[in-house]
């Protein structure tokens, strides 16, 4: 019998195996399937080669630039904010996954255009990752079958869509990548007590690793170790120690390990934005606050309770000590100009309406209700799961409403509530004949996935005028049609040297990109002086002091977009910038003739020589 049983393991691990193989590949099909049809039938920017936004341009300059210079420690743009140079708040993973998938592309087209195709493929692809991540997560909680189908559900939620689609040559799927992966080490931690340590140890890494490729994860952390503080304080103080100080300790030791290896001689800079010693300190705080917490004798609930809020607000108050900014956001801490800027962006804007919220974020509203509902129902240990899930749909919406870009994490999440619903709901039609049984799962399943998506879209297509149709100049579809623009810049008299191009902040990192010039502003909070001399140029009516300060910031070459007025100087009657547009220019300026149709887009002048 022991010979049978120890035979009939490997048949069932091949089994589960096989099973679990063919999972993976139902999720991965289903991301490539919606990716496929995007790229297909909307897609109307990587067709035309163009990237997104403004962020993948500088992302591949700052890895063309690593790649040239090897100097890894080196984040600085030299000819951005020209003539003092720029600099990227970003850190090093994503600049390592893009040469990564660049490099067996080079073989054939070369490094350059086999780095922007990597931008344009590395999104979908950590999108399919982060999929196939979330039905593991989520495993424990909502059983093999329904989490499969949140894997599956994350490929048409649009607030995941927004960010992963092709051309996205940026960080955040990446982030929500390692939310997820947080999320499921810490619910083991939360749900398996026989193996809680090492989950917790894990989890710990894992939000380490999220704070080296973006300080938003730390939303994540405060709600992974936010619950399991919290089950520590009401539930068990012996287990629950335990693992809050693994989950402590492995978030100190990759702290310390990812700004080794990102900052290298540079580690005492302190930086709010970027990985830097203010995190590592927040990472010792916490681990020096569970370690001190094993020698307390916290026998009752009340005074585990009592100890973690003045253990929290010891850490708080130590960090506001040391980093007095720590609690200040990046897009506050700048000149007032910056928030209009900003605000003008998409992701950092907040939700329009209540259309737009049921389009970028609508599961949630079915999907907080039913989690809510299983913290009631479920029983323990699973309850926490539940909690867990439950405080970071709550968080993620509020943040989401204000800032668009917490969608992605809303989409992610909330397809963990929805898949457990379908599971739940399909059992309501067993009973019926098999032709309303079956048509009665399909429009209940429909409506869970994609009802407040359709809504939505209802709402804005019924408050919404009409497109308008886009106009084509050399090849590109974009109102400020900058990739054709720059082939213009690029030939001679203008590719013959290096010039300084004053320009939208919105276009400075794609002429960056696409040309070898220099520009004053990108659209990028490290560059706030770059931004704000440029309104100060275009916004100017004082031609003696904007002409100094164009000659101090060294302007060659003025380019400004007839099509475009999202910019925060904007058209003043009177002001350098309405003056360009009529084509009505200073002396010391002088209009370059452009080929009719760039005239369409935009007026280009010259500098006079000093």
């Amino acid at each position: 019998m022991g010979l049978w049983r120890k035979r009939g393991r490997p048949v069932e691990n091949q089994h589960q195996t096989g099973q679990t193989g063919l999972a993976i590949i139902a999720v991965l099909a289903s991301v490539a399937l919606v990716h496929a049809a995007w790229w297909w039938l909307s897609d109307s920017v990587v067709a035309h080669g163009n990237l997104v936004d403004s962020d993948g341009y500088a992302r591949l300059v700052r890895v063309l630039r690593l790649v040239e210079t090897g100097d890894w420690f080196n984040v600085s743009l030299p000819r951005a904010n020209w003539p003092y140079g720029g600099s990227l708040h970003w850190t090093r993973p994503l600049d390592v996954l893009l040469i990564g998938l660049a490099l067996p592309m080079a073989t054939f087209v070369g490094f350059a255009k086999a780095l922007f195709w990597a931008g344009v493929l590395i999104s979908p692809l950590l999108h399919g990752l982060a999929a196939v991540t979330l039905m593991w997560a989520a495993r424990p909680l909502i059983g093999a079958g329904a989490s499969v189908v949140a894997g599956m559900l994350s490929a048409v939620a649009f607030g995941v869509l927004g960010y992963a689609t092709i051309g996205h040559a940026d960080h955040h799927v990446l982030v929500g990548l390692v939310a997820v992966a947080a999320f499921g080490f810490t619910l083991r931690a939360l749900v398996s007590p026989g193996d809680a340590a090492r989950h917790a140890l894990s989890a710990g890494w894992v939000l380490a690793f999220g704070v080296w490729v973006g300080t938003e994860i730390q939303v994540t952390a405060g709600l992974c170790f936010g619950v399991a503080a919290l089950k520590w304080a009401v539930q068990d103080g012996g287990g629950g120690l335990a693992v809050n100080r693994r989950m402590a300790l492995g978030f100190l030791l990759g702290l310390i390990a990812a700004l080794v290896i990102e900052r290298g001689p540079g580690v005492w800079t302190v930086q709010y934005d970027r990985l830097s010693i203010v995190h590592v300190t927040l990472g010792a705080l916490i681990f020096g606050l569970w370690s001190a917490l094993g020698f307390a004798p916290l026998k009752r609930a009340w005074a585990r309770l009592a100890a973690g809020a003045i253990g929290g607000g010891v850490i708080f108050a130590g960090m506001v000590a040391l980093f007095p900014k720590v609690l200040v956001s990046p897009l506050i801490d700048v000149a007032p100009v910056m928030l209009e800027i900003f605000a003008s962006v998409a992701e950092y804007a907040p939700v329009p309406d209540p259309w737009h919220f049921l389009v970028y974020a609508g599961g949630v509203i079915l999907a907080l209700p039913w989690a809510v509902m299983q913290v009631v129902r479920s029983h323990e240990p699973e309850r926490w799961g539940w909690l867990l899930l439950v405080a970071g749909l709550v968080v993620y919406t509020l943040f989401a409403v204000n800032w668009i870009r917490w969608s992605l994490y809303v989409g992610l999440f909330s397809t963990v509530a929805l898949a457990h619903m379908m599971m739940r709901a399909e059992a309501l039609f067993d009973d019926f004949a098999p032709a309303v049984r079956v048509t009665g799962k399909v429009w209940l399943l429909l409506l869970i996935a994609v009802g407040p998506f359709a809504v939505g879209m209802a709402g804005i297509a019924s408050t919404s005028s009409p497109a308008g149709t886009r106009e084509f100049v050399d090849g590109d579809p974009r109102p400020c049609p900058v990739q054709a623009m720059s082939r213009f810049l690029n030939r001679a008299p203008w590719g013959d040297r290096p010039r300084m191009i004053l320009a939208s902040a919105n276009d400075g990192a794609e002429l960056l990109y696409r040309t070898p010039h220099r520009v004053m502003g990108t659209l990028h909070h490290p560059n706030t002086q770059g931004i704000i001399d440029s309104i100060r140029i275009l916004s100017g009516t004082d031609d003696f002091k904007t002409l100094a300060l164009m000659r101090q910031r060294r302007v060659d070459l003025v380019l400004v977009c007839r099509r475009w007025g999202g910019d925060a100087y904007r058209a003043v009657e009177g002001n350098l910038y309405q003056r360009l547009l009529d084509g009505d220019a200073p002396g010391w300026l002088a209009e370059v003739a452009l080929p009719e149709v760039l005239g369409t887009a935009f007026r280009l002048y010259t500098v006079a020589e000093p």
